[in-house]
């Protein structure tokens, strides 16, 4: 999902098979979580938007064995680490917001985004990154021989910004990196938002309450991308809606591109049970 060869290239050469399509589901909503021992029904009405980055150092080559105060790799190393130390601000948009709300209203407690949203055991890693900007260093590539420094270091950042916070999001991140590495854009995609209301929402809630009449429905901001960054250029309204009905000490966000990635199968029959409701009220 959300590749150049899937969805957008759909959208690029043949717009005409969805003319009249206002609306659409996709993936990665409408699991089940756990806060306060209450099950908690999780719909995407959001997406952070994709920044891929490249930084690039520059250096003096030379020979292994001679001091160099001058190095690509470790200039590249220290912007890395400033990376990986930076601490992105907490700045929650709507979807957030009435999440946070939703985890008030299930525990009685107040306090921060980040200690409220500690309810969600581990699947705060995914859900808490929708709270803010983040920036995860994924490749670094350099050199060539034990005795050589190379004169270039290249390292790959996975950016990933807040609706809103897409148009700034290289350039602030230059300004944490600092002079002599390079930032520079090497793919990106929207943010996207949309309300949590009318009949699409409707209908996704009341099929889920149907068939978990003591559950809660809350929406949240995703921390990947989807379907949804192409059909956006079509003008539809996408919503991630897949339910399932997790155990509550199954950590599933941990399985997403992990290690024996899979869901129980209960809650897939759950989910087909759901989807077919939706599908008659939608």
């Amino acid at each position: 999902a959300g590749g150049q060869l899937g969805a957008h290239w759909l959208v690029a050469e043949h717009p005409e098979w969805f003319e009249g399509c206002t609306e659409a589901i996709g993936e990665v909503g409408g699991f089940s979580t756990e806060v306060n021992g209450k099950r908690l029904y999780l719909l995407e009405s959001g997406e952070k938007g994709i920044a891929w980055l490249r930084l690039t150092a520059s250096g003096t080559a030379g020979h292994g064995s001679m001091r160099n105060h001058d190095n690509a790799i470790t200039h590249l190393a220290r912007a890395l680490v400033r990376i990986g130390e930076h601490e992105w601000p907490v700045e929650p948009g709507p979807s957030m917001q009435l999440l946070l709300e939703k985890v008030r209203e299930l525990t009685g407690l107040e306090g921060t985004p980040d200690e409220l949203l500690e309810h969600f055991g581990p699947a705060v890693r995914m859900i808490g990154s929708g709270l803010r900007n983040s920036t995860n260093a994924t490749m670094a590539q350099a050199g060539y021989k034990h005795n050589v420094v190379p004169g270039e270091a290249v390292a790959y950042v996975d950016g990933r910004p807040l609706p809103g916070h897409h148009e700034t999001f290289v350039s602030r991140v230059q300004d944490i990196v600092g002079e002599g590495v390079r930032v520079e854009p090497y793919h990106e995609d929207i943010p996207l938002e949309y309300g949590f209301e009318g009949d699409l929402v409707d209908a996704m809630t009341v099929s889920l309450l149907k068939h978990d009449p003591e559950a809660h429905v809350a929406p949240f901001l995703m921390s990947g991308g989807t379907d949804a960054k192409a059909w956006h250029k079509l003008g539809m309204t996408s919503y991630g809606f897949t339910p399932l009905r997790l155990p509550g000490d199954l950590d599933f966000t941990a399985l997403f591109h992990g290690v024996d990635e899979r869901v129980p199968i209960d809650a897939l029959q759950f989910g087909t049970r759901v989807f077919d409701e939706f599908l008659d009220l939608a």
